[in-house]
């Protein structure tokens, strides 16, 4: 009995000190130093590759002076007017059929859950299946808008022509065109 109460008050070593004291009996503490380095310097490297890229504001806004008309002119070029409407009309029955599709995503959740009894992750799938769809009709219209305009204008140019009137787009004060206030006009 003193024994075990002697074995508990002694506190173990720990795991990597019990490793380090292996490669040191061994005599190769450096292995150890360098193996724990290499790895270190892996997983930095891998997160660096795998880090998203920072959000690029001027997608939002336009990242050209004249509203993407010549580089959209410069990308039509060889295409023909049959074309771009070949282009245009794909582009729209892309975003009905995933509004279609949302539709069907969103109004499965409360059907499967009153007549079906469907378990969390069937409405979890659905959600997912909702939200991708929105996004991919919302990225299918935006390209639709991009030939109707002839030009690549940024994604608050497309929201301010897409949403109702009543809806205003807040652009970051500094991208924001200088509009002289009543202030500055009586000055």
């Amino acid at each position: 009995m003193a024994r075990n109460q002697d074995d508990q008050s002694e506190p173990r070593a720990s795991r990597a000190r019990r490793a380090a004291g292996f490669f040191a009996r061994r005599g190769r503490v450096d292995k150890a130093f360098e193996a724990s380095k290499l790895g270190a310097d892996f997983i930095g490297d891998l997160a660096d590759r795998v880090r998203p890229k920072a959000l690029d504001t001027k997608g939002l806004t336009g990242r050209y002076e004249d509203g993407g008309i010549a580089r959209f002119q410069e990308m039509a070029r060889d295409m023909s007017e049959l074309e771009l409407e070949r282009q245009y009309e794909g582009w729209r029955m892309q975003r009905v059929c995933f509004q279609y599709a949302a539709l069907v995503a969103v109004l499965a959740i409360p059907v499967g859950l009153i007549f079906f009894g469907i378990g969390r992750i069937v409405v979890i799938s659905l959600a997912a299946l909702f939200l991708f769809a929105i996004f991919r009709a919302v990225r299918a219209d935006f390209f639709a808008w991009i030939i109707e305009q002839g030009r690549f204008g940024g994604f608050f140019d497309y929201l301010t022509t897409r949403l109702p009137r009543n809806m205003q787009i807040i652009v970051p004060t500094k991208h924001r065109e200088h509009r002289p206030t009543d202030r500055e006009r009586k000055q």
